[in-house]
């Protein structure tokens, strides 16, 4: 009796319910226009990584990569189900593989977000059931534009649509089923970079499509947002006289443009099918991927066309209202760019695929109020230290990061190429933040009117007054972290040749004395360790916190 209140208790307070659904993950958009998710009644953020495409597809397999996983201080793994497993035969659906992925996740304490690899994945449909494949009259191919049938699915094949979101319903209703109570899967990722890797479709079916009038839902979000759409996809509507209604040539003109937006129209009127399925029967936060434009002269087909690019994010934003968030999978150098056109008012920033690159990290979250960065193949990544230790660091420091989302209290800090040092105002304070290095990252959070928590490596931070005829100075700067409880807890109070008599903040980070085998090294520790061994020593750096108070006169 007494677990029946504790469960109840639970459900009340913990998650929300949503047209009967417990549902332990949500998004929200709080008054200041910053997103949150939600889970368990508290805000999350993904400190994540995706395994490679294969590495979920048997249980032996993903069952030895738990513990490397939870070494690297993950909280949500992004792990992928492919239909041809899940519904081998049409009708039959083998829930071994997700019951294992949930089971283990849960027992690992981490989270999920399940990737459903459908009708396509990176433009193609490998993935897809055989008896899906070999039907090629019920479930048609797109064409070239010489007729000639390829492998990839044609997204305007309703039977394709139907039978993809039925297995994904499936799939969906299951995890309801074995986890609403747990909230172990707070993610769904409905395909995986969408698109066709030619102008269009030339199907008879496609063909016919782009005769036809651009659809009122998006006119009439075109209208609406005018000012507010994106650049590239304005200046086109524009060049052919903002006409507010016609054909596809006639609004955008007969080129590789208009063909490209009406693909567009038609992957996400396909993928928001999918995901409203889905949302009908366990409404979890639903996010899609998108393989980015490379460089900013490839047409569409070079990259696949037909997915969330930022350039036709609009296209998406009015066909698939049952898909959350568009996500860009960030390969590129230029990621500071590139997270500034996914983060807009209408999207928060969720990076599902990435570079190991904890300086990404720390930029996404201090600087754009991400909710999610996710290195992809994760578990190539098992011992790498810098790595482990920034997301221990960005853990530790979660309940400052959510508090202070969407204020001007918090910046992120990564140095760019050529970029010798930035000067930001924090309330009364200007602070000048000099690279030491190429590879110089991290965050600031102004906890109090004179109060700041400084992450990050490699890195100095000098505080100064904003009012002319004051002085600003540091007060005591102290090396420490963050229990689970989040209490701070002090390792050292830095002064003298460490802070050169508090005239400045040295952010180099925590150190490590090891040998060189890095396993000796104790996650237990904040502070410095020094683990004895005949072998030689070897110091390793990583991100520290620091609490800096400071002063006017």
């Amino acid at each position: 009796m007494k677990k029946f209140f504790i469960l109840i208790i639970y459900l009340l307070f913990s998650s929300s319910h949503i047209g009967g659904f417990n549902i332990p993950s949500r998004l929200v958009k709080n008054d200041n226009g910053t997103y949150q998710l939600i889970v368990n009644g508290s805000p999350f953020i993904m400190l994540a990584g995706e395994l490679h495409n294969s590495s979920s597809s048997t249980v032996e397999y993903l069952n030895s990569l738990w513990k490397p996983l939870k070494d690297l201080n993950l909280n949500t793994v992004l792990a992928s189900v492919a239909w041809e497993q899940f519904e081998p035969q049409e009708g039959i659906y083998d829930y071994t593989l997700i019951d294992n992925l949930i089971n283990e996740a849960r027992r690992h304490q981490l989270k999920l977000g399940i990737l459903w690899f459908g009708s396509w994945k990176n433009g193609e449909s490998s993935y897809a059931p055989t008896w899906v494949k070999e039907d090629t009259r019920r479930f048609t191919r797109v064409q070239t534009v010489d007729g000639k049938e390829i492998e990839t699915l044609s997204p305007f094949c309703e039977n394709t649509m139907r039978a993809d979101a039925k297995a994904f319903r499936a799939l969906v209703k299951h995890i309801r089923e074995v986890d609403q109570m747990y909230g172990t899967v707070i993610a769904l990722q409905p395909e995986n970079e969408v698109g066709v890797f030619q102008d269009m479709d030339y199907s008879s079916i496609s063909v016919k499509a782009y005769e036809q009038k651009v659809p009122a839902i998006l006119m009439d979000y075109m209208k609406k947002n005018r000012q507010r759409l994106h650049p590239e996809f304005r200046s086109i509507w524009e060049e052919h006289g903002f006409k507010g209604a016609g054909t596809w040539k006639e609004v955008f003109g007969d080129n590789h443009w208009s063909k490209s937006f009406y693909t567009v129209w038609q992957y996400a009127s396909y993928v928001n099918f999918v995901a409203a399925a889905a949302k009908e029967v366990y409404p979890l936060p639903t996010f899609c991927n998108c393989w980015l434009v490379q460089k900013p002269e490839d047409l569409p087909g070079v990259y696949p066309n037909g997915g969330p690019v930022s350039r036709v994010m609009d296209i998406w934003k009015a066909a698939a209202p049952n898909v959350d968030v568009l996500s860009p999978d960030i390969y590129l150098p230029d990621f500071k760019n590139i997270v500034k056109d996914y983060h807009r008012a209408d999207n928060p920033l969720w990076i599902p695929e990435s570079v190991m690159k904890p300086a990404n990290a720390f930029w996404a979250f201090g600087e754009h109020d991400a909710l999610c960065y996710s290195p992809f193949g994760i578990e190539d990544g098992a011992g790498n230290f810098i790595f482990a230790q920034s997301y221990k660091v960005l853990g530790e420091l979660m309940p400052l990061i959510t508090r202070y989302q969407g204020t001007e209290r918090m910046i992120g800090i990564m140095k760019s190429e050529d970029e010798k040092e930035r000067v930001v105002v924090m309330g009364d304070y200007n602070l000048r933040i000099v690279y030491e290095s190429d590879d110089a990252y991290g965050l600031i959070i102004q906890t109090e009117a004179d109060e700041f928590i400084v992450a990050g490596m490699n890195m100095k931070v000098y505080f100064s007054s904003v009012n002319s005829q004051k002085i600003g100075y540091i007060k005591q700067v102290w090396e420490g972290g963050f229990s689970a409880k989040g209490e701070w807890r002090t390792t050292r109070l830095l002064n003298g040749d460490e802070t050169y008599h508090n005239a400045v903040l040295i952010v180099k980070g925590r150190r490590t004395m090891t040998s060189n085998r890095i396993s000796n090294y104790d996650a237990k520790h904040t502070d410095e360790i020094f683990v004895y061994s005949p072998s030689s020593f070897q110091s390793l750096w990583s991100p520290g916190i620091y609490r800096v108070t400071t002063y006017l006169r």
